[in-house]
């Protein structure tokens, strides 16, 4: 079995279909390259696998979904992308900020604080679907439950949780996400409602040693007979590169590429998507003026 994974499938009925996560290494790696603040870590985390989850639903390995925070917390300007083949990138502009417990808890609601989530689809066409809803709920899952509901008017329910140490090191990352097809009636909802009420929460459930397909079958969907119809790995991973970045530097002025060299004697460029860095001498820089 996959260790960082994303399931796919439907129930017996065909009425309902869902998704489910386990992603703890992919979020300890990100945690790393970022060095984040436990609070981040959970914000961030979340963001993570509702992209993830999203993106799963690409129908093209080239397309792209991009969440995006604007608000007036610690994780306002925070981004993640993800595309069709399980792989996603993220950025955090305050990644250190910490914030003080909450009656004992990580206070995400405070950290994401208020104002908009966006939703931009790049499906290859001429211009991408942007979709935007306030965030009614600072909780991340309940707030893409309800763009899904207000802007695709699709009935879901999301979950998405990150669980760490108390050093603020990664212990469980995971998620799901069911959603109601066409035909599903009120006994479905009763029934998916029901299981979610008396559901305990999702990342002590993968600590003790449940897995992701345990959780949806015995749990979040029980009596509903769900169907796996496939699995496959999940991964953060940047598609940054020295060539991506050289033709970013050619789009630049002659001026400045001149100014920067003179005062610097290199121009030295970092990915905020996985703090690579890459370095261009003197000569590379003059070679690309000299095209210009």
């Amino acid at each position: 079995m996959l260790s960082d994974r994303i399931i796919r499938g439907v129930t017996e009925d065909g009425f309902v279909r869902f998704y489910g996560l386990d992603f703890k290494d992919l979020m300890i790696k990100a945690q790393e390259i970022h060095n984040l603040s436990t609070t981040n870590s959970v914000i961030f985390g979340r963001l993570l696998g509702a992209g993830l989850i999203m993106g799963s639903d690409l129908k093209s390995d080239k397309d792209l979904i991009t969440i995006r925070v604007n608000s007036d917390g610690i994780a306002n300007g925070t981004i993640v992308t993800a595309n069709g083949r399980g792989e996603i990138k993220g950025f955090v502009p305050k990644p250190k900020v910490e914030l003080p417990l909450k009656d004992g808890v990580i206070d995400v609601k405070s950290g994401v604080g208020e104002g908009t989530l966006t939703i931009i689809k790049d499906l290859g066409l001429k211009n991408p679907y942007n979709g935007t809803v306030e965030l009614l709920y600072g909780e991340i899952a309940a707030d893409i439950t309800h763009y899904y509901t207000q802007s695709e008017q699709i009935p879901t329910a999301m979950g998405l949780g990150v669980l760490v140490f108390p050093n603020g090191e990664i212990k469980q990352a995971g998620g799901f996400m069911i959603q109601l097809l066409p035909g599903a009636d009120e006994s479905i909802i009763k029934k998916i409602e029901d299981n979610l009420m008396r559901f305990p929460n999702l990342t002590d459930m993968l600590d003790i040693g449940h897995s992701i397909e345990d959780l949806i079958k015995t749990y979040i969907l029980k009596g509903m007979n769900p169907t796996i119809k496939n699995s496959s790995s999940v991964e953060y991973k940047c598609d940054c590169s020295r060539e991506r970045f050289s033709r970013v530097l050619a789009t630049l002025g002659k001026f400045e590429l001149e100014e920067a060299i003179e005062d610097q004697g290199e121009i030295e460029v970092n990915c905020h998507f996985c703090n690579s860095r890459y370095k261009y001498d003197k000569a590379f820089v003059k070679s690309i003026i000299d095209n210009m």
